[in-house]
């Protein structure tokens, strides 16, 4: 394992990468979309230069080659390799485009870029493979993080058990909608000290600096059927509480399920 060394997989625009780059990491930045691993690109012209970051344009998925990939054109957020996440999202009325991407598994991306300290996981609905592309290897990173489904119990069950097989012992439960309010702790605990203002739709912390305490596997397991419970009740999104000002059942309710419904990323270590 490289101490130094963080993969982003799922890299979007870069947001992630710009944070791990600043505390002084060297980043592998995953992203299957071109138009976005060309931004990055452009962005991150100097880091590239140096050699601290590699943007690698391929999507993570079980062949290598060429694969189709499905882009939502209002949202970069939401695209794909997935069939099965492009077909549920059609259903919410979500269209999408099909383009042809170059594709790898996740044992040949480490082997070629090395075993990483921490790996960011956010590659809807695939994300699972790259926990996979971890069986069987005697070195693992100290740190992953992953989004858990806000619509599947089932996917997060199967999710967890497989980090539990993979060797991780804790865990931590981060709402995704709180993480614009995280401050990087002083000193540092991981990398170097950096005063970081977390936009909407970033991961935030990780490590040894995430807030909270760490859960074991069967407390995980409690607090995300607890969470689906509170699903059955309002919905995945906590979204549905805005304008909530005068209208009290929702005040209520908000109250009693905040946090709660809403997309988590679950890290994980041994």
């Amino acid at each position: 394992m490289n101490p130094k060394l963080i993969y982003d997989v799922g890299m979007h625009n870069g947001a992630d990468s710009d944070f791990y780059l600043k505390k002084g990491f060297d980043v592998v930045g995953i992203e299957a979309n071109p138009a976005l691993a060309a931004h990055c690109e452009k962005k991150f012209a100097n880091e590239i230069a140096s050699g601290q970051l590699k943007v690698v344009n391929r999507a993570v998925a079980e062949t290598s080659g060429v694969i189709d990939f499905y882009l939502v054109d209002d949202n970069d957020l939401w695209g794909t390799a997935d069939p099965e996440w492009k077909e549920r999202s059609e259903k919410l009325g979500i269209s999408s485009r099909v383009i042809q991407v170059k594709s790898d598994r996740m044992e040949e991306i480490i082997a070629e870029y090395g075993v990483p300290y921490y790996m960011k996981i956010d590659i809807e609905g695939y994300d699972h493979l790259c926990l996979m592309g971890l069986d069987g290897m005697a070195d693992k990173p100290k740190h992953v993080s992953i989004e858990s489904s806000a619509t599947s119990l089932r996917a997060t069950m199967a999710q967890l058990e497989l980090r539990k097989k993979l060797g991780y012992t804790k865990f931590k439960m981060i709402l995704q909608n709180d993480v614009h309010s995280q401050k990087c702790p002083f000193p540092a605990r991981e990398g170097a000290y950096v005063d970081y203002q977390f936009s909407a739709s970033t991961s935030g912390l990780f490590g040894d600096e995430l807030p909270g305490a760490w859960l074991n596997y069967y407390q995980t397991v409690d607090a995300y059927k607890l969470f689906y419970r509170k699903v059955a009740v309002i919905g995945p999104h906590t979204g549905m509480f805005r304008n909530i000002k005068n209208n009290l059942a929702k005040r209520v309710l908000y109250r009693l399920f905040h946090p709660g419904a809403g997309w988590y990323d679950t890290h994980a270590t041994y």
